[in-house]
């Protein structure tokens, strides 16, 4: 009887445990996200992480559905499953020329070293003089080129960097504020 038991409490937990994994990353994004996404804008994969940019909807105070951005982070492949590992968020705040966002995916092992910590930092571009967007590590002026996105007559971008800071170039390689 204890064994039958036993046998019992496994395959639950199998079930339980299997149950968190998706067949594919589109059925992990549409069913793991805790928002209805409405478009994925861009997927890309950093230490064995893939990095999902999302846009969903907010209502604000006044019942209107705004189109806000979001990120989330995933583990796996098509083969073994894929599973929402990371914190599920949306960002916004109004701005003239560009918005930019932080999310930070940490993974600890069972005794609390960091195995893996990305940070990703994106936004969308309001103003049409911005040619590009760049980003460099905290205390660093070595600045990389952000990965540019345009959707439905939008331009969103992302980048990967430890606490980056941010700064958006015109045709002219000159600096524009951002507002």
């Amino acid at each position: 009887m204890r064994r039958c038991k036993v046998l019992f409490i496994v395959i639950v937990l199998m079930l339980i445990l299997g149950g968190c994994k998706y067949p594919t990353l589109e059925k992990a994004i549409a069913g793991t996200i805790p928002f209805e996404v409405e478009e994925v804008l861009h997927k890309t994969k950093s230490d064995g992480i893939t990095i999902v940019l999302y846009t969903t909807n907010a209502e604000d105070a006044g019942e209107q559905e705004e189109k806000v951005l979001g990120v989330s982070f995933f583990e796996g492949n098509d083969e073994d499953g894929w599973k929402n590992d990371g914190p599920n968020g949306w960002e916004h705040a109004e701005s003239e020329t560009y918005s930019v966002y932080h999310e930070n995916y940490t993974k600890y092992d069972e005794k609390g070293n960091v195995l893996k910590d990305i940070y990703v930092v994106f936004g969308e571009i309001k103003n049409n003089d911005i040619d590009r967007i760049e980003f460099a590590n905290q205390d660093s002026e070595e600045y990389k080129k952000a990965k540019m996105i345009e959707k439905d007559g939008k331009r969103y971008y992302v980048g990967i960097g430890f606490r980056p800071q941010v700064r958006a170039l015109n045709g002219n390689e000159e600096v524009i504020p951002q507002k």
